[in-house]
């Protein structure tokens, strides 16, 4: 199999989309309920980062109804009780982190590895110690305003919150780069209630009008975090002999690229010769 031309070669999404979206909410409220339903009739896809010890209290998902409410999305951790890791002391942090995990994976019976810092808060240490506790991303609340892919797993950005989605989704929409683009949204479901939040006009209908706007682009891909993590890191192992030149693809995941017009899929193993 061949493709042209090497120089260079573009890495692309899945089905060799140049373009990905993640929807990330924080909480475990029980208004990720209408908010499940909205991504669902937009076949969008998110991650819900949940509290373990907040889940059955008031206005909270129960741990009964969990399972079912997030099917087909992922699951994160958010701490066990949302404190500020920027004050606890080692020990302390990595109760918050592995109970967390420990939990959420108990009630769902699949892998948890991802979480969302309470209050977007970390420093060195926190950063440090998650590298031990099985965490393979981490999002911040830092507003990157772009659609470039992240640097490090642990300290991640997002595009923006969702009261600037729709602003932000139309230039995503717009761009026609061609490189991999990325666009991640975090926010709490509640907010779309008009709980704690300044501008009550990035309500339910916004949130709606939002996934109509993002519904169905062949140009995009729909992901949850963990699955935009998994990818990059087998688009990072693509080895490229330098003397044929022939690119391998040592992953367990396929992966796609792209040269020139041409876009090709690389199976777990295979190897691409690349045409100059």
């Amino acid at each position: 199999m061949h493709i042209g031309s090497a120089a260079p070669f573009e890495y692309m999404f899945p089905r060799g989309k140049a373009k990905a979206l993640v929807m990330s909410y924080d909480d475990g409220s029980e208004h990720d309920r209408r908010l499940v339903e909205i991504f669902n009739r937009y076949e969008i896809r998110g991650t819900f980062h949940l509290n373990s010890g907040k889940l059955g209290q008031e206005h909270h998902v129960s741990v009964r109804d969990a399972r079912s409410l997030y099917e087909g999305h992922e699951v994160s951790c958010h701490t066990v009780n949302h404190p500020d890791l920027t004050t606890l002391p080692d020990e302390q942090i990595e109760r918050e982190v592995l109970q967390d995990r420990q939990t959420l994976e108990d009630i769902l019976g699949a892998a948890v590895r991802g979480l969302a810092y309470p209050f977007g808060s970390h420093d060195d240490r926190v950063v440090s110690l998650l590298s031990n506790l099985g965490i393979d991303y981490a999002r911040t609340i830092e507003p990157t305003q772009d659609f470039a892919i992240p640097e490090h797993f642990l300290r991640w950005g997002t595009s923006c919150h969702h009261s600037l989605a729709i602003g932000f989704g139309r230039q995503f929409l717009e761009n026609d780069e061609g490189h991999m683009q990325l666009m991640q949204v975090w926010g709490h479901s509640y907010e779309l209630d008009g709980f704690m939040t300044a501008d009550r006009s990035k309500n339910w209908q916004y949130m709606e009008d939002f996934c109509r706007l993002m519904h169905a682009h062949d140009s995009i891909h729909y992901a949850t975090t963990i699955e935009i993590v998994d990818y990059l890191k087998a688009l990072a192992q693509l080895r490229l002999s330098p003397s044929a030149p022939v690119l391998t693809n040592p992953s367990n995941l396929t992966v796609w690229i792209r040269g020139g017009k041409t876009t090709a899929a690389l199976k777990p193993g295979d190897s691409i010769a690349l045409t100059v």
